[in-house]
């Protein structure tokens, strides 16, 4: 319904708003030269601050589209419906929305709003004027929208005659004539009417009245061992008891996931139910829902940590625990920063500036922690590819020794003298490390220096003989005997041998070499020749006949 407007008080507007600003800028245009040389824009401002000066300001805030609405608002969350009822346009209102006391409309408003509209106060004007190019009568500006059963609703403002021949804005009196309709579309089931008339309609919190906590807390009462149950069952299908990941998962599903789930059903709730602004506006920041979503990713986190110990540990890889740790607080530390940010956003702040800052903030602590994370990196290259693992025995450089421990920025490497050196992981990752106690076989080499006096049948038997020997050995792989006759030093004739033994353990292999050892000795006895032992046979010829001399 169009409300009717008195002509008087929209001349004496004019008047006020253009009639002075005019008048002062004709005087600025005959005051001399000087005034003729004055910019336009500055005429423009001043006659602008004039206008402001005169300006009509009402004592309830309704002076523009959005103030007047917040003020109904706060009146509505304070139940204070009377307050709310002077910023409707209660004028020329159907005879059967008339039968309503207006405390009745404004509550019923109140309903309305908040169970069909997302409230969102910064989409209206916060000019005198209210919006001018939303295709609107100028005295008209769009509160929101709601979906009904006939379509979509359109609520608005109005701009309408005010206390001393001025103009405020209000909700629209064809608004307000909609109101019985939409209550009766937007009201609850009886038994929700029946808690709302059994409790106190003027007491709530945030806006939202008292029986809406109620059915809320009510409900959750009911969830939540429904939720726990349902945790406690799919955590024995997944996991038994006594296993070793059974209490991470039963904590995770019966902690953080139900409640998580729990919050999904009250949140949901209170919206069928109707919030108020402030409400809404705590909604969406998803504080409360923020909080159990990090608890609920720290938990997957442990669960995550748990899982990959244990399989460390089945590959022998007892040190892997050291590692997990600050992965898992380094990834928790992450994910803190990033529900920050959001609900930061969500909130309403503009992050952007933030996130300009914490680059550069990133950019020097990056720069100050540089060795710190290139050891820490390489710790994580160290024990994703496994060069080595404590126990190992290595050679990096000069250090040959068994790895001690890897920590998270040194790797430490007992010597065989018993001395201990730390190494920086980073120059690890980066270098040439010799893993001995990696070799599957490990290679027997010796030289035997025979006698030049040897026969070449002599030599013959020898060689077979080892061959033999080291085949029919257990430790040995016997593909990988060779045995040959290689060369003529200055003091013997070299026979050399090439045998790997079957183990990769150090103490294992000292003990088959002794035994090939000992063979070789045995072999070289039987054949009836000898080792040298490296002096010069000097042979001398004279007349006498004197024979050779050593």
């Amino acid at each position: 319904m169009m409300a009717e407007f008195n002509l008087l008080p929209s001349i004496n507007l004019f008047v006020s708003r253009y009639t002075l600003p005019a008048a002062l800028a004709c005087l600025l245009f005959a005051s001399g030269t000087a005034a003729q040389q004055e910019p336009p824009a500055e005429i423009e401002a001043v006659a602008q601050d004039v206008g402001e000066d005169v300006a009509f300001t009402d004592n309830l805030g309704r002076d523009t589209p959005r103030s007047s609405f917040m003020g109904f608002l706060r009146a509505t969350e304070d139940f204070d419906y009377e307050k709310a009822v002077q910023f409707m346009d209660l004028r020329n209102l159907p005879r059967s929305v008339r039968k309503h006391s207006s405390k009745e409309l404004a509550r019923q408003l109140d309903f309305v709003i908040k169970r069909g509209m997302k409230i969102d106060v910064d989409l209206l004007s916060s000019k005198v004027n209210g919006q001018v190019v939303d295709g609107l009568p100028d005295y008209r500006d769009e509160l929101g929208r709601l979906e009904t059963e006939k379509g979509e609703q359109i609520l608005y403002m109005q701009h309408v005659p005010g206390p001393d021949d001025n103009y405020i804005w209000k909700i629209s009196n064809a608004t307000i004539a909609e109101i019985p309709g939409l209550y009766d579309y937007f009201s609850y089931p009886e038994w929700v009417e029946e808690i709302r008339q059994k409790l106190p309609e003027n007491a709530g919190f945030l806006g939202v009245e008292l029986f809406k906590w109620v059915i809320v807390l009510g409900a959750g009462l009911l969830a939540a061992p429904v939720f726990w149950l349902i945790g406690f069952i799919i955590s024995r299908l997944i996991s038994k008891p006594g296993a070793p990941l059974y209490q991470p998962i039963h904590r995770l599903l019966t902690r953080p996931l139900m409640v998580f789930a729990l919050m999904l059903m009250t949140s949901q709730l209170l919206k069928e139910l109707g919030l108020g602004a402030t409400a809404q506006k705590i909604i969406e920041a998803r504080t409360l829902m923020t909080l159990v979503v990090v608890w609920l990713t720290f938990s997957v986190i442990d669960l995550i940590r748990a899982r990959r110990r244990e399989i460390f540990l089945a590959r022998g890889r007892l040190d892997a625990h050291i590692l997990g740790r600050p992965m898992a607080n380094a990834l928790k530390l992450f994910a803190l920063l990033i529900a920050v940010l959001v609900w930061l956003n969500n909130s309403g702040v503009n992050i952007t500036t933030l996130l300009a800052g914490l680059g550069v903030g990133g950019v020097a602590l990056a720069l100050a922690l540089q060795k710190p994370i290139e050891d820490l990196l390489g710790a994580i290259s160290i024990y994703s590819q496994q060069p080595i693992v404590t126990g190992d025995l290595c050679k990096y450089g000069n250090t040959l020794g068994r790895v001690e421990e890897i920590g998270l920025r040194t790797t430490r490497i007992r010597t065989l003298n018993n001395t201990l050196v730390s190494i920086p992981n980073c120059l690890i990752a980066h270098g040439a490390i010799e893993n001995y106690s990696a070799r599957e076989t490990m290679l027997y080499h010796p030289e035997l220096p025979l006698r030049y006096d040897t026969t070449q049948e002599q030599m013959q038997t020898i060689i077979e003989n080892l061959n033999s020997m080291a085949r029919s050995h257990d430790s040995v792989v016997a593909d990988s005997v060779r045995t040959q006759f290689t060369e003529f030093s200055e003091n013997a004739m070299i026979v050399k041998a090439r045998i790997y033994v079957d183990t990769s353990d150090f103490s294992t292999y000292l003990q088959v070499v002794t035994e090939l050892n000992m063979k070789i000795m045995n072999i070289v006895q039987e054949s009836g020749t000898h080792f040298s032992q490296g002096a010069r046979t000097i042979m001398l010829e004279n007349n006498s006949g004197i024979g050779p001399t050593a």
